[in-house]
């Protein structure tokens, strides 16, 4: 459980801590004060992401050199501190270096308004959505997705340097380590969705008429990949990139057996996704054996008030549960009360 959250030139607040005694806290205050940002800080230390910008100098306040942000649990302290040269991060005062040693020792799962796009958004934002949450758990994904991307990095640029490549020895050597590293990831995503599906099916037994399924799509099948990367060499040189690999792979959103994407409406979508986050929680306590905090920013807006009471009865008393509301929330269960002005 968080019990302590201190914040420095972070968005709009300058110089922000706070006490937390409950496991369910929710955060009141108008649009714009900042309740979303305390999200977004915890977010940051557990993953040294931010959900809101791929530009995280937009999350230091404007003409301070740095951000920071730490957070207390009952015997660990995460703390990162953002400033133009870069990241720094710890765990109880001890410097790590390596993002990849820091990742995972904080495991929170968010939703907020932007994780509709997993819905109605691009294949590029749906891979994140995997890769984060993978990230968090497995340090082999972590580990192999970044040795993914340092090959992507070096056969893309012998393919852009060499449009009169005809030695394709370098090529398939480095064909063959992306195919390598690709294919425990291709795994490891589809295990990933099917014991999600597996958590999914507990959601038709709340609501009348409404089963979500997740349909992995890969790029390319396995097989088909490797027969690319041996044969096409030229189309990827013409191209001047690896057009084929679980780096453009994609996953579907069904709705009563249709793509939500062009079936659901934007309350339906909202609730999809919410039940997407609540699957994760079960997920994350089954393959660590640790519970995360859940984030929830604006989760009850377009939601009716019969799923507004239905959402909130099924939170787990298990996890601590951060809830942002612009209005009054009256809720039966205890918590705790933060008011931003």
């Amino acid at each position: 459980m968080i019990k302590k959250i201190e914040l420095r030139n972070f968005r709009n607040l300058n110089e922000y801590q706070t006490n937390i005694t409950k496991p369910l806290i929710i955060i009141e205050g108008q649009n714009g004060v900042g309740k979303t940002s305390i999200l977004e800080a915890i977010y940051f230390a557990a993953t040294t992401k931010s959900h809101r910008t791929n530009n995280e100098k937009d999350m230091i306040t404007y003409d301070k050199p740095y951000a920071a942000v730490k957070v207390t649990q009952e015997n660990q302290i995460n703390e990162i501190i953002l400033s133009s040269s870069g990241k720094r991060t710890s765990i109880n005062k001890q410097e790590l270096r390596k993002i990849s040693d820091y990742i995972g020792r904080l495991n929170v799962v968010m939703f907020a308004p932007e994780d509709l796009m997993l819905i109605k958004g691009s294949p590029s934002e749906r891979r994140y959505f995997l890769d984060m949450e993978l990230m968090q758990i497995s340090k082999k994904y972590l580990k192999n997705l970044n040795t993914y991307k340092k090959i992507l990095k070096q056969r893309n640029t012998l393919l852009k340097k060499n449009k009169e490549l005809i030695d394709y020895t370098f090529l398939n050597i480095l064909g063959e380590q992306l195919y390598s590293v690709g294919t425990e990831i291709f795994d490891d995503r589809q295990i990933f969705i099917n014991q999600l599906n597996e958590k999914l099916k507990k959601v038709s037994s709340k609501y009348k008429n409404f089963n979500i399924e997740i349909i992995y799509d890969p790029n390319i099948s396995k097989e088909n990949w490797l027969k690319h990367l041996k044969t096409k060499q030229k189309q990827d040189i013409f191209y001047e990139t690896t057009t084929t690999g679980i780096h453009k792979d994609d996953f579907k959103i069904l709705y009563n057996g249709l793509n939500a994407k062009d079936n659901a409406s934007q309350g339906t979508s909202r609730l999809i996704v919410i039940e997407l986050k609540l699957a994760l929680l079960e997920w994350i306590k089954e393959v660590s054996g640790k519970d995360a905090v859940l984030l929830l920013d604006d989760v009850l807006s377009e939601l009716d008030l019969n799923r507004q009471n239905l959402f909130l009865s099924q939170l787990s008393k298990n996890n601590q549960v951060f809830i942002t509301s612009a209005v009054p929330i009256e809720i039966e269960l205890e918590y705790q009360k933060i008011v931003l002005q």
